[in-house]
Parts: C-alpha cells; structure tokens; sequence
C-alpha cells in the first residue's frame, strides 16, 4: 500500500513538473515581449499592412521568447500575434487560431510561423482554414498534415547544428509540402536559435550565429519568400 502511495506520489509529481516546466524567454526578447500590447493572453503588434503573422512555439517555451522574432516582423508594419498556448504546449489551440483570424478582419492575410512543435499547429490551422492564409513558414519543423491542395508554398528553414529536430522525420513529411515550396538549411544555427529564449535542458553545441542573427536571416528570409503575396494581401 505504501509503496503504491509512493509511486502515486512521484508520478503525480512528474506530470506537474512536466506541465509547469517552461524555457524562459531571454531578457532582450523579454523586454519587446513587455512593449506588446495583450489581448487575454495572447501577445500582439498592431500593424496596418493588411498582412498578419502568428507564431507559434516550441514546446515548453515561454511565448516571450519570440518577442524578437515578433519585433522584427513589426518593424515592417506587419500585425504580429504569439498566441498564449495551454502548458506551453504549442500543439494545442488550433481552434484559438482560427477564432484570431476570423475576429480580426482588418487583417487580409496571414502567415503562419511555426518553431518546433508549433509547426504541428500551422499544419492543422492550415488544413482547416486556408482561406485566411497567404503562406506558412517551419522553423525547425515540418508540416505534419497532407497540404499538397494549398495554392501558396511553404518556406521551410532548418539548422545544420540542430540537436532537437530529428532530420529524418522532416524528410518522411517533405512529400506534405504544397507545390512550389522550399527548403533552406542555415549555416552557423542551431535549434533554439530560432527563438530568443534559454533551453534549460537542451545539449547542442554553441554556433557561429548568436539567436539574434538567427532570428534576422529567418525574417529576411520570410518577407524576401512572400514578398509578392505580402505585396498582394496589402492592396486587397
């Protein structure tokens, strides 16, 4: 009985670690997460573009710590929202999403940035609600649903030091990627460097880029990919 109450007890524990465990954001991602205004939970850059951007997290990660990637996004004038996820669990919300987008009809586009986990969120937000969307971007990630009928590409960014993603699950899901998409592999980056935020627990070896340069060659890479679907959406 009491063994059994024992390992009750560290079980119990476990899950709470697990649930409330969270990478924190660095303090220069934190201190833009600090100058974006919230709505419930979620944070937001107002932008008057006509185009919008959600990001969504890697498990367990503090949304603070896109904060950076956000500003960057904003610096644009682009309306930018990191939705709050349940336990830091970017797997969950889809429905969240899709309500975001369907509330806030000054923006005529999205696009969807996903980091890890939070891929599995684009593909889903994706699948279900295409009408909103005008790109999808993986960071370290891969589109987890059958998107080949989208009738805009992906853009997929991965690292050549990542020490989280699994390389061969990203290609198992390559053949999910609608027409015209494209990869590109950074050089000098590692996984957490796609966000502004410190992996407690992570081993990958330090690189040539520091997260801040990491995060300003993804941006680049983004508005330089959709620039023509960007340019669309603002005069719609």
């Amino acid at each position: 009985m009491i063994i059994g109450l024992t390992i009750l007890a560290v079980f119990i524990v476990f899950i709470l670690v697990v649930l409330l465990y969270h990478n924190n954001a660095y303090p220069e991602s934190q201190e833009i997460a600090d100058e974006m205004e919230m709505e419930g939970r979620d944070y937001w850059f107002y932008g008057d573009t006509g185009v919008g951007f959600i990001i969504f997290t890697g498990a367990k990660v503090d949304e603070p710590g896109y904060a950076y990637i956000a500003g960057l996004l904003h610096e644009e004038g682009h309306t930018v929202v990191i939705p709050s996820q349940i336990f830091t669990m970017s797997a969950l919300g889809t429905n969240h999403a899709i309500e975001i987008m369907k509330k806030h009809t000054e923006v005529n586009k999205w696009i969807l940035v996903g980091h890890s986990l939070g891929g599995v969120q684009v593909s889903r937000v994706a699948e279900q609600a295409p009408e909103y969307l005008t790109g999808i971007v993986y960071l370290a990630s891969y589109a987890s649903s059958d998107l080949t009928g989208l009738d805009f590409p992906a853009l997929r960014i991965t690292a050549d030091h990542d020490g989280v993603m699994n390389n061969e699950r990203m290609e198992n899901y390559a053949n999910n990627l609608p027409a015209g998409s494209e990869t590109v592999e950074l050089e000098g980056a590692n996984h957490r460097g796609f966000g502004g935020y410190l992996s407690r627990f992570s081993r990958e070896e330090d690189v040539a880029l520091t997260w801040q340069e990491q995060n300003t060659i993804c941006v680049n890479l983004i508005l330089d990919f959709y620039a023509d679907q960007i340019r669309k959406a603002e005069n719609q």
